[in-house]
């Protein structure tokens, strides 16, 4: 087995400097903004971003490549992360230096860095293993490219080359013909988002009808989940209703983004369609908390 260390560049000082605004935007929000709903938005919103910038954090700064006879082995967060590339599916590959030319799938994806999965010009839809752009080795297999940046890149094309793998450039295209409705991981959460949509819009209308609600309710909350303002049933109803109607707006967006996405890499299409997801089902749990407390 032979290890190579990726080039550390300049990516990591970048992801630990957003990290800190993002965390000081949002504290923030938390501290100014005396609502319960958007409270809670900012603080469910403080955990993912925070495991999504520590989980780059961890994989630019352990990430290596290491050659085996039969594949190359990604692997990154100290070892929790890995991913196999065995040479008998290796199409061909290229190396190059530059700025990265590409649009970010997700993950990050910079001039001169990029992690998680992208679409880069020349290359199509790659997963990107790359620290820095000093230099680059795209790996092309049957359905996506990879990109490297070994820091022995000369031994590393010599292990390509004795391996029988060509330098080439390639073609691709994106895929038209897209059908997320037969797709269970894409249709089971689009149906859950649409039952608690349906529930959270005309659970309190229903209940207003058949005058289960109390004369007065409350309408708004401080952080604290103490009451602000307070209105009649009909003015509860009817605030609900839109909240449901807004989470309506973000599944629709959402919809439409997966679909965009799903051009170039179905799976990551359906990370939209959890959004919307995880929206209308914190909207759904405060409505409940609300109804049980008053």
């Amino acid at each position: 087995m032979k290890k190579f260390q990726s080039i550390k560049g300049e990516g990591l000082p970048y992801i630990i400097g957003e990290t800190i605004l993002y965390n000081l935007f949002i504290i923030l929000m938390v501290l100014v903004v005396n609502s319960y709903e958007l409270s809670n938005v900012f603080k469910i919103s403080l955990i993912i971003i925070n495991i999504y910038e520590f989980h780059y954090i961890f994989m630019y700064s352990s990430l290596e490549y290491n050659v085996y006879e039969e594949y190359i082995e990604i692997s990154s967060i100290f070892g929790l992360k890995k991913d196999k590339i065995f040479f008998k599916d290796i199409k061909g590959y290229f190396r190059i230096s530059g700025e990265i030319k590409g649009v970010k799938l997700y993950g990050y994806g910079k001039d001169n860095f990029a992690l998680g999965k992208s679409i880069i010009d020349k290359v199509g839809t790659a997963k990107m293993y790359v620290t820095s752009n000093e230099n680059i080795v795209y790996l092309k297999v049957e359905d996506i490219s990879y990109g490297l940046s070994p820091k022995e890149v000369e031994e590393f094309e010599s292990i390509l080359i004795k391996k029988g793998i060509i330098s080439c450039n390639w073609d691709y295209s994106i895929n038209k013909n897209i059908n997320l409705y037969k797709d269970k991981k894409f249709i089971i959460p689009f149906i859950i988002v649409t039952i608690i949509i349906i529930i959270l819009t005309l659970h309190p209308f229903i209940l207003y009808l058949y005058n289960k609600l109390p004369e007065k309710m409350p309408l708004s909350f401080d952080a604290n989940f103490h009451v602000v303002k307070t209105g009649t049933g009909k003015e509860f109803a009817f605030k609900q209703m839109a909240y449901g109607v807004l989470n309506m707006a973000i599944l629709f967006c959402m919809h439409y983004a997966s679909y965009f996405y799903a051009k170039y890499d179905k799976k990551s299409a359906y990370k939209f369609i959890y959004i919307s997801l995880g929206s209308s089902l914190l909207f759904l749990i405060i409505q409940i908390r609300i109804l049980i407390t008053f």
